[in-house]
């Protein structure tokens, strides 16, 4: 028996598709990402070092997987099934429910495709638009957390407090992204 195709067939009604293919860039970068972290594997079962080591000989087979994935707009359901793994907090009880934090492993290859998803993404923001807010510190290549936090640290500390004057600032979750937002008061 046969094992089912990744990526059932599907119907296009306009063949005017602008869908760039997945290029050796876009995997080597992902599996570049993939190489510097140490993760337990997925369902699967293969752990990203596997990836990893196999990515020059399954370079240009899952190069095309993920071309036909984007190409038809899909995302393999079996990439999106999980593994709950349930790893105990130090210093509470085994009995209590609170004393559990739930993990969920997924597959490195489903990995692999939302890095390459999120770095089209990131390259069509910036360089097509609408780009991304200039305050905006995630989603964003080279800015981080401490970007952030130095940005509040010179509105806090900057001219506006020098002069008498003052600084308000504040940090809010807005789908599911951190935003700041700070206002000179004189």
């Amino acid at each position: 028996m046969a094992p089912p195709p990744a990526v059932p067939e599907a119907d296009h009604q306009d063949d005017d598709d602008d869908t760039p293919e997945g290029t050796g860039v876009d995997l080597r970068v992902a599996v570049r990402r993939l190489k510097a972290r140490n993760t337990a594997p997925g369902p699967d079962g293969l752990p990203g070092k596997a990836w990893v080591l196999a990515s020059e000989a399954l370079g240009p087979r899952l190069e095309g997987l993920l071309s036909a994935c984007l190409e038809r707009g899909q995302f393999p359901l079996r990439w999106k099934t999980g593994k709950l793994v349930l790893i105990r907090k130090p210093g509470r009880p085994a009995d209590s429910p609170s004393a559990y934090r739930p993990v969920v492993l997924l597959d490195e290859v489903g990995k692999l495709f939302e890095r390459v998803i999120a770095n089209r993404l990131a390259e069509h923001l910036a360089g097509t638009g609408p780009d991304l807010a200039e305050h905006q510190f995630g989603f964003r290549k080279r800015r981080s957390t401490v970007d952030a936090i130095m940005r509040v640290r010179a509105l806090t500390t900057g001219d506006a407090v020098a002069r008498g004057g003052g600084c308000l600032g504040g940090v809010s979750r807005h789908r599911q992204r951190l935003q700041l937002h700070a206002l000179e008061l004189h």
